[in-house]
C-alpha cells in the first residue's frame, strides 16, 4: 500500500481485488493475465474499458472519463499517451507490471494526482572491485565506445560505473567487460524516491533492497529481506557486522542514510557516496589518452 498524494488518493498493487472495499472509488488498472483494461468506479456504479492488441486507437471519451472519476482534470491527455502508447502493442506476461506502472505513472506530472509509483530513480551507478590491470582496461573500452559510461576510482580496488549524461541510468554487468566472469556480482546504488541497492549477477538478479520508498507490505517479509543481508555477506564479506547488515536490510524506513550504513558495513569506500551523490569533492572518473602519434602526423 501506499503512497497516498495530497489528493487523497493512495496507489496499491493487489491479487485479489476482494480485498478493496466496494464503496471506494477505483481506477482499476488491469486483470489477472490481461492488463489491456481499464475499470472506473464511482458511486457505486462502474465502467470497464478493455482493449485488445488489433485495436487501433483510444475511445476519445475514455480518458476523460479516468479524469473526471480522479477529479484530475489536467490528467486527460497524459492518460491518453500513457493509454495508446501501452495498451495498444503486444504485451507479455512479463512486461505487464511494467505496463501498469508507466499507465499510472501518467498521473504523478498531474496536479493533484497519484505520486510517482516507480523509485523514480534519479541516480544510479555500479559497484565493482578489480586489479588495476581490469580497472584500465575497463576505462579504456568506455573512452572508445559511445554508451557513456565513465569508471571512477573508490580505493580498495572498488570502483564505480555510471552515466554522468544520464545519471538516472545505471549500466548492468553485460555492461562490463567478460573478464568478469559471468558468476561475478556486483552492486548497483541509486537514489529517488527512497533509495535502495541491488544485487545481481549476469544471470540474474539476486537480490533487491529498498528504503523509505512508501510503500508498505500487508505481509511480514522482514525474514526474507534480512536473507538479503546474507546475499551480500557471500558476495563481499566477510562482514564483521553481519547482525546489523541483516537488520538493515530487513528493515523498510531507516533514519538517516541507509546506503552509508551499508557501505560501511560491507567496508566500501565512502567515495561511492559521493560519486553517487554527485558531490563536488568526488573523484574524477579515469582520463584514458590516446596514444602518442596515433592519428599520425
Amino acid at each position: 500500500m501506499g503512497p497516498t498524494a495530497p489528493s487523497g488518493w493512495t496507489a496499491a498493487w493487489v491479487e485479489e481485488e476482494a480485498v478493496l472495499p466496494e464503496s471506494w472509488d477505483l481506477v482499476l488498472l488491469g486483470e489477472i493475465g490481461d492488463p489491456r483494461v481499464v475499470r472506473v468506479r464511482s458511486g457505486g456504479s462502474e465502467q470497464r474499458f478493455a482493449w485488445d492488441a488489433q485495436d487501433r486507437s483510444i475511445p476519445a471519451h475514455v480518458p476523460a472519463v479516468i479524469a473526471e472519476t480522479l477529479r484530475m482534470p489536467g490528467a486527460v491527455e497524459s492518460f491518453r499517451s500513457a493509454l495508446e502508447e501501452h495498451l495498444l502493442g503486444e504485451t507479455t506476461t512479463e512486461e505487464e507490471d511494467f505496463i501498469l506502472a508507466q499507465v499510472a505513472g501518467a498521473l504523478s506530472g498531474a496536479v493533484g494526482g497519484l505520486l510517482q509509483l516507480e523509485n523514480d530513480t534519479y541516480r544510479e551507478i555500479l559497484l565493482d572491485r578489480g586489479d588495476a590491470s581490469r580497472r584500465r582496461r575497463l576505462a579504456e573500452e568506455f573512452a572508445h565506445d559511445d554508451e557513456g559510461w565513465v569508471l571512477t576510482e573508490l580505493g580498495a580496488d572498488w570502483f564505480s560505473v555510471h552515466s554522468p549524461d544520464i545519471p538516472e541510468l545505471g549500466p548492468d554487468p553485460f555492461d562490463l567487460d567478460c573478464t568478469s566472469g559471468k558468476d561475478r556480482p556486483v552492486l548497483s546504488l541509486w537514489r529517488g524516491s527512497g533509495s535502495g541497492a541491488v544485487l545481481q549477477d549476469r544471470e540474474d538478479l539476486m537480490e533487491l533492497i529498498q528504503w523509505n520508498t512508501g510503500w508498505v507490505e500487508q505481509i511480514d517479509d522482514s525474514a526474507e529481506r534480512a536473507a538479503a543481508g546474507d546475499a551480500l555477506d557471500a558476495a563481499f564479506g566477510p562482514v564483521a557486522g553481519q547482525r546489523r547488515l541483516r537488520e538493515l536490510c530487513s528493515a523498510q524506513t531507516v533514519d538517516g542514510d541507509p546506503i552509508a550504513r551499508l557501505l560501511e558495513l560491507l567496508n566500501i569506500p565512502r567515495t561511492a557516496l559521493l560519486v553517487l551523490d554527485d558531490d563536488p569533492s568526488a573523484p574524477e572518473p579515469t582520463v584514458i589518452e590516446a596514444p602518442v602519434g596515433l592519428l599520425g602526423a
